[in-house]
């Protein structure tokens, strides 16, 4: 630190601050602490004074009493390091929102500060605001381009966008650079071996795994992202096994929490499921993010009941938190009580106005209560925050519909915006049987599980847990081409409308957001739902059951147009599609549509994608 008199301070002022930064470098903080009181015996208002006590205090865990020293530091001269040291106390007590805005403001007092860049960077990758903390990783290595932690958590960020390729190209780079600091070590290795997962090299990353384990058995994520690692490969009880040490480790830790539990559906374990939380809870009672997300588990599990009182408690625990009281609104809604469903969404808006989610929320309940012009006036307000978002086009489409008004019917083409390509033969293949057989062959290991994925839309079914897409599976690739072309086909036949939701994004270069294969079995179905986002999406029919041949009956059938709720509509199914193998279906992707229960012993597997504009 240098610097530490403004123009035409006391000259008695600037040795004192230098001996404490001294000394609390090397955690003398008593004596640290004596010279800065001397220095501010001479000036009272000095900030670099009132910020090396604010730093004192963060040492000695007075976190309220460096907070106040900070800020009255920072109200007499903006700086740079005071906004750092802010942002660390900030991310010290998981204020990560606060903590960003911190290391922002320090980045913008001083545009070479490489370490504030870094913590951004942290700040909003926890956030998985991953673009811009790419940006911030970047800055970093402009202004040190040796940086190598930087590099680390570079390489982190562009694996957990999909990058797996470039983030292992950055990630060796920094580890030919021989860094002789077992734990940086350890840290590359791990984020290579996560970008090893995500190019499904999953054998060489659990290597790294190992290496990095015991280069530095403290790494914060390592159970977690080795029991993802294993997830892919198929052993579930390995992986089961890791995600149980990453909580003994961290028993806070949210993610692994999330994914355990999902697994532990999957497989039919109901003994084991959501026991995680309730001993998490037993011993820490005031952390209101673990009954948030039991909360979550209970209601997809449609246990209304046990999810309202999770909210609840939620919801006393995290005062200031809006999801809490947005789920308690939707579980009021699916009891008919439309009225408290509203006002719970009206609150949790009020702390999160720019909440599209949240504002889905309330425009459902409206329009479930036959409030549809209110419900109309929350879909403009969301799409004027996100108009891209399709879970908001959806909501505002029903609301013209229950209105009569006839841009619903613009909005909803379902003639011309649902279209149907049966696709020729990929390479390889003269027919479309062979290569479907094939496929649906290549696709078993992937339906595995004994049930479908909680959060899915499936019922009595199974879903492939990674985007297929993009990933190197053989025959996949081969069905992408012929894919490709019936999605060039279908953005041809767009119009050239700048004011249309879905033609006014027309581009010729496309990007698969997700995709997936699904199967289901008998009595097996899709719930009515849209992909938010999405832009076109689409279901391609891989396996059916012989039932889809009966044209009355429509079993196994996708239909379009019914929302996931009653609306007391006379015509809720606007069109259907009988399912063919071999057969792709492509529409926007804020169409409400499902399928049709069937009942056979034959399974119905598909594959599925969005795709966007790139």
């Amino acid at each position: 630190m240098s610097g530490f008199m403004a123009p035409g301070a006391d000259p008695r002022i600037a040795p004192l601050l230098q001996q404490a930064a001294a000394q609390i470098a090397e955690n003398q903080l008593g004596s640290a602490e004596a010279a800065v009181e001397r220095a501010l015996a001479i000036r009272p208002l000095e900030p670099e004074a009132l910020a090396l006590l604010g730093l004192i205090r963060q040492r000695q865990a007075r976190a309220a009493d460096a907070e106040h020293l900070y800020k009255r530091a920072l109200a007499l001269r903006p700086l740079a390091h005071v906004q750092y040291n802010l942002g660390t106390l900030y991310y010290s007590q998981s204020r990560i929102d606060e903590a960003a805005a911190a290391f922002a403001e320090a980045v913008r007092l001083k545009s070479n500060y490489a370490d504030a860049y870094l913590r951004l960077g942290q700040m909003l990758h926890i956030k998985s605001d991953f673009a811009e903390a790419e940006k911030a990783f970047r800055q970093a290595l402009r202004i040190q381009p040796n940086h190598l932690v930087a590099r680390q958590f570079l390489g982190g960020v562009l694996a957990d966008q999909g990058k797996g390729a470039e983030a292992e190209q950055v990630l060796r780079q920094a580890l030919a650079a021989a860094p002789r600091d077992p734990r940086l070590i350890a840290g590359l290795s791990h984020n290579l071996a996560v970008a090893l997962k995500q190019q499904r090299r999953l054998s060489e990353a659990l290597t790294l795994f190992d290496a990095a384990e015991r280069g530095d058995p403290n790494l914060p994520m390592i159970h977690y992202n080795r029991a993802k690692a294993l997830e892919d490969m198929g052993d579930h009880e390995a992986a089961l096994a890791s995600y149980r040490r990453a909580i003994a480790r961290d028993p806070l830790n949210m993610h692994a929490h999330q994914d355990l539990n999902h697994l532990l559906y999957r497989l039919g374990r109901d003994g084991e499921f959501l026991k995680s939380f309730d001993e998490v809870s037993a011993r820490h009672p005031d952390i209101g993010a673990v009954p948030l997300l039991k909360g979550s588990f209970l209601f997809r599990s449609e246990r209304y009941d046990e999810a309202a009182a999770a909210f609840e408690r939620a919801a006393s625990l995290m005062p200031k938190y809006a999801a809490p009281l947005d789920m308690l609104g939707q579980i009021h809604a699916r009891e008919g009580r439309f009225a408290d469903a509203i006002l719970a969404h009206e609150r949790a808006i009020e702390i999160e106005p720019k909440n599209v989610g949240m504002l889905n929320g309330l425009a459902d309940a409206l329009l479930q209560a036959k409030e549809p012009e209110r419900a109309l006036q929350t879909a403009e307000r969301a799409i004027a925050i996100d108009p891209l978002h399709q879970g908001v086009l959806s909501r505002w489409g029903l609301a013209l519909r229950l209105l009569g008004d006839a841009r619903e019917r613009e909005l909803n083409d379902y003639e011309s915006m649902v279209q149907i390509f049966d696709l020729p033969p990929p390479e390889g293949y003269s027919g479309m049987e062979t290569f479907n057989r094939d496929l649906n062959a290549y696709l078993d290991p992937m339906h595995g599980d004994a049930r479908e994925p909680l959060e899915q839309t499936l019922r009595k079914g199974t879903q492939s847990h990674d985007n297929l897409i993009g990933r190197g599976h053989d025959l996949v690739e081969r069905l992408r081409a012929r894919i490709d072309e019936a999605l060039a086909a279908y953005i041809e036949s767009m119009a050239k409308d700048s004011d249309h939701p879905l033609f006014r994004r027309r581009a010729k270069n496309i990007h698969y957001a997700g995709s997936w294969s699904a199967r289901l079995s008998d009595c097996g179905f899709h719930t009515n739902h849209v992909h938010p986002f999405g832009w076109i999406s689409s279901c391609y029919y891989v396996a059916l059951p012989d039932i889809v041949a009966d044209e009355a009956q429509k079993q196994g059938w996708i239909k379009f147009g019914e929302p996931s709720f009653d609306l007391g509509f006379s015509d809720p199914i606007r069109r259907m599609v009988k399912p063919l193998p071999g057969r792709l279906v492509l529409f926007p992707s804020y169409m409400w549509h499902g399928t049709v229960p069937f009942r056979s012993s034959q399974t119905r597997t598909t594959i599925a994608f969005d795709a966007v504009p790139a």
